[in-house]
């Protein structure tokens, strides 16, 4: 990618990865960050720092303080792109991921990226989005200045091999309801 974007969409997992490896504040200086309202109610409550130790979340402030924007679907349009899957691929999709997806997808002209530790949510966007708008957290470290290492889980490659299962899984039509 090597430009920056102006806005990132992170699910509860990019969240957890920006705050546990203290690259929280550097994300939210450096992007517009956008956060489904189902991570901020009721996902992201809390993470485990690499310590051990349990770090209670209130995104509700961050939103307050308007370090955050929180992106907020209607029910009907979350249960509208959960339904363009089938019932194994939707299984592994949280509430959260299906938000951001939704809001993704409602949003095209934005220049946004979707950040995501999670496989099957990654897959998710590139089987609905064909643009590939899905970016690696170590990515977003790197281009605002705080390369460092991280679990696989944020790493490029990670989120280039779900990329191209996504795209292979759009192109067979596997995972997507009706086809």
């Amino acid at each position: 990618m090597g430009r920056k974007p102006r806005l990132l969409l992170l699910d509860a997992g990019a969240v957890f990865g920006a705050m546990r490896h203290e690259a929280w504040d550097a994300v939210v200086d450096a992007y517009q960050v956008v956060v489904p309202s189902i991570v901020v109610r009721t996902e992201a409550i809390f993470f485990i720092d690499r310590k051990g130790s349990r770090i209670e979340i209130d995104l509700s402030e961050e939103a307050a303080r308007n370090r955050i924007s929180v992106a907020e679907m209607l029910a009907a349009d979350i249960d509208a792109v959960r339904l363009r899957f089938t019932p194994d691929f939707r299984q592994r999709l949280d509430a959260g991921e299906l938000e951001a997806i939704a809001y993704m997808l409602a949003n095209t002209d934005s220049g946004m990226r979707f950040v995501s530790a999670d496989g099957p949510a990654i897959e998710a966007a590139v089987m609905l989005d064909d643009d590939q708008r899905v970016m690696a957290l170590a990515e977003v470290l790197d281009l605002c200045g705080m390369s460092k290492p991280l679990p696989r889980k944020y790493s490029r490659e990670f989120t280039r091999l779900h990329l191209e299962e996504g795209a292979r899984r759009r192109i067979q039509g596997r995972g997507l309801a009706g086809q």
